[in-house]
């Protein structure tokens, strides 16, 4: 694949090695493979087998979903862990295989004029273009307010409206029993509206207190360092994290990002022996 390819094509093949299982993801995670069965496999209450006269066709109104939640509640990491569980299921079930293009606006725009349309156009057709009837593909866009601009926006531009049209066309013409577009954004009500009425909105749950505790608890040494146990330094963590979020200046989001942060920073200062503001 040239590495001027407008999407990046992820390996399902392979567990991911950075994903630390929590209730509360893993329930997020199952309800979209859930979702995602239905509407790509075969055999009895799939959509197939319920609109038998629809399952090609263009005209069926949804196209996938926005999971929309903070910056990093893991929306990313769980659109990739559950393409790589619904290619294990559907594969041994149904002898299917899925694949997983990522697309984010730098992957779109360019500068000469028209380039962006072109571009946005071939990962739609790159992901249609298929010989083997048994391919399914998830188009993960990224944060996708920063590539569809809201048409009423302030920075909303003559260019930006012409990739919104090529945007609203290709998803229209998706037959969602083969391809499925899945839209993250952590600013909902900046998304245009006509992506919101094509693609369904979901939540992205944050984690809670102790599923942040379990995520930084990857970050630590399992034998401590610096003087003190692996419990030590997560309690140091854990305290640091409840300042984070209870600042009264700046408060942050319970997110599986702010956990690994703190737990990287109670490391390089207790461990490592470099605090903040030293020289």
């Amino acid at each position: 694949m040239s590495g001027d390819e407008p999407f990046q094509k992820k390996d399902l093949t392979e567990e991911s090695g950075t994903l630390v299982r929590v209730p509360t993801q893993e329930e997020f995670i199952g309800q979209m493979v859930s979702a995602m069965e239905y509407f790509f496999g075969l055999g009895d209450d799939t959509f197939s087998d319920h609109f038998p006269n629809r399952k090609d066709s263009k005209n069926f109104p949804f196209k996938g979903f926005i999971l929309e939640g903070p910056p990093g509640s893991g929306k990313t990491e769980a659109v990739i862990e559950a393409g790589r569980r619904l290619r294990m299921s559907l594969g041994k079930r149904h002898g299917l295989d899925i694949r997983l293009f990522h697309v984010n606006s730098s992957n779109i725009n360019r500068a000469r004029l028209g380039e962006a349309e072109t571009r946005l156009q071939r990962v739609f057709t790159a992901s249609q273009n298929v010989m083997n009837d048994n391919i399914r593909t998830i188009i993960l866009f990224d944060d996708i307010e920063t590539l569809i601009v809201r048409r009423t926006h302030s920075k909303a531009q003559e260019w930006s409206r012409s990739l919104n049209g090529v945007f609203f066309h290709e998803l229209d013409n998706l037959v969602t029993t083969k391809t499925m577009v899945i839209a993250t954004t952590n600013l909902p009500d900046e998304v245009d509206p006509a992506v919101r009425s094509r693609l369904a909105m979901r939540n992205a749950p944050a984690p809670t207190r102790d599923e942040m505790k379990e995520v930084a608890r990857s970050a630590l040494p399992i034998r401590g360092g610096g003087g003190k146990t692996q419990d030590e330094l997560l309690e140091m963590t854990a305290r640091a994290i409840d300042q984070h979020i209870n600042d009264d200046d700046e408060p942050q989001e319970h997110s599986f990002r702010l956990a690994l942060q703190t737990a990287i920073e109670t490391l390089l200062s207790s461990v490592a022996g470099w605090r903040r503001g030293s020289n």
